[in-house]
């Protein structure tokens, strides 16, 4: 928790560096508003800080080097609805008028 507090994940600050060559990387946590979704990802990962990376971000930790324990594999539709955006370059939609 302490380093989550002062922001000094190793993963985060690597796999950040390499967005510039590797754009579709992303990692995702649950929203911090979202109480349903935390308790959730609380109760199936055992954690209260959970991240969640798609295949492009594991494939950098790996190459990187970075020895993440992955607790599980889960597919997108698992993904939390409310979730925040930790590592990646955020989508472009269009813009509500």
């Amino acid at each position: 928790m302490a380093q989550v507090r002062q922001g000094a994940l190793g993963f985060q600050r690597e796999l950040s560096a390499v967005l510039l060559e590797h754009t579709e990387i992303k990692v995702y946590s649950v929203n911090p508003f979202a109480l349903d979704e935390r308790r959730w990802a609380k109760d199936r990962f055992g954690g209260d800080i959970v991240y969640f990376l798609n295949d492009a971000a594991c494939q950098a930790c790996d190459r990187l080097g970075l020895n993440l324990q992955f607790l599980a594999e889960i597919s997108d539709d698992e993904l939390p609805r409310r979730r925040t955006l930790v590592v990646g370059k955020p989508e472009r939609g269009v813009v509500p008028r």
